[in-house]
């Protein structure tokens, strides 16, 4: 997702407090599967990719840039957008926002575990919230169980600022394939990806233009 300046940039609080809420009322289900996978890369938290990128400094925020990376607390299910001022280093910001329960470990950034922002909404679109012109790419867009989807969140936004959705065609859906973390499928879904860009850009260059 990504969004355009504006004049009013209140967005919601990323220490709001709010928490991913399961069907029985607590946060559990919000916490990785225990056994081997979790411990994918060594020490928790701390896969070999991701050190060598500490090291060498990469990845690191550019001059003038804001972000918002949408994480949640494996321990409380508490949910957290990382801005520039979380104290949580680009790098160690996107690889939480990537730790999907159950396939990647969570990652340990001041002082806390994290999971991916996923758990608690597909795409995250509300904290768009404020700015003018707004692009959401959804490669998912249905929600389920307590994760909200992006139609709900897409809807308050167009009440009041300019959005565009990009979200995967029949195409793209099928090089996907059913599991949408699966390695093999990279080459097929980045090809139909370029092709529905062709068709996308048109809506895209209309709210980011404009």
């Amino acid at each position: 997702m990504t969004a355009g300046p504006s004049s009013n940039r209140s967005r919601p609080d990323p220490t709001d407090g709010r928490r991913t809420q399961w069907p029985d009322g607590t946060c559990r289900a919000a916490l990785p599967r225990p056994g081997p996978v979790a411990g994918v890369g060594g020490e928790p938290g701390r896969a070999p990719p991701l050190a060598r990128r500490r090291r060498t400094g990469a990845g690191g925020d550019g001059p003038g840039t804001d972000r918002a990376v949408p994480v949640v607390d494996a321990r409380s299910g508490e949910f957290r957008a990382f801005d520039r001022t979380a104290g949580a280093p680009l790098v160690e910001a996107v690889a939480a926002s990537c730790a999907v329960p159950g396939i990647w470990p969570p990652i340990t950034t001041g002082g806390s575990r994290w999971i991916d922002g996923g758990v608690r909404s597909v795409a995250n679109a509300d904290l768009a919230a404020g700015y003018d012109r707004v692009v959401v790419l959804a490669p998912l867009t249905r929600g389920f169980g307590p994760v909200v989807g992006v139609d709900a969140q897409v809807e308050t936004l167009r009440a009041r600022f300019r959005v565009a959705v990009v979200s995967p065609d029949d195409a793209a859906r099928h090089a996907i394939g059913r599991t949408v973390l699966d390695p093999a499928h990279r080459a097929f879904s980045a090809r139909a990806g370029r092709a529905q860009a062709r068709a996308a850009a048109a809506a895209v260059r209309e709210v980011w233009a404009g």
